[in-house]
């Protein structure tokens, strides 16, 4: 079974409808600030190049007789992962979220005979650092607060 070529027909519709709701967004911005619009159009815009690409590459996908069982269950954690760090941020804030979420998703991509528990905490420790670095230092924005913390 190969999904490559729906993925990227669904990756190209949402790319589309992604930048058509961005287009709607009206913000005074002062002389030449790009707004708003410029991050979800650079987002929206590289989905659609991955789903062009992923409809005009012919997959060596194709010979398989189906989906790879581990693959699918790792992205099904993935999934669970991202709907958890939500639900982190939103109730425990950026600073004790964002360790434990990056550890957890090293723990689900390294794999069972690549995972070691102190790279992982590196890991955790040096996303953590980075982005407070450049979101809250450098482009002083404000980090997410939960509710607890």
């Amino acid at each position: 079974m190969n999904m490559d070529k729906p993925l990227g027909a669904g990756l190209i519709a949402f790319g589309l409808a992604g930048i058509g709701v961005t287009m709607q967004i009206s913000v005074r911005t002062f002389n030449d600030d790009p707004g708003p619009k410029l991050f979800p159009m650079i987002g929206f815009t590289i989905l659609i190049l991955c789903g062009l690409g992923m409809l005009l590459v012919k997959s060596a996908a194709e010979a398989k007789p189906g989906p790879d069982r581990g693959a699918l269950t790792r992205g099904t954690l993935m999934f669970g992962l991202m709907v958890a760090y939500s639900l982190g941020l939103w109730i425990f804030g950026y600073y004790v979220a964002t360790p434990i979420m990056v550890y957890a998703f090293y723990h689900v991509i390294a794999g069972a005979g690549r995972r070691v528990p102190w790279r992982g905490a590196v890991y955790a420790l040096a996303v953590t650092g980075a982005v407070h670095l450049v979101f809250s230092t450098m482009l002083n924005t404000l980090l997410p607060t939960g509710m607890i913390f």
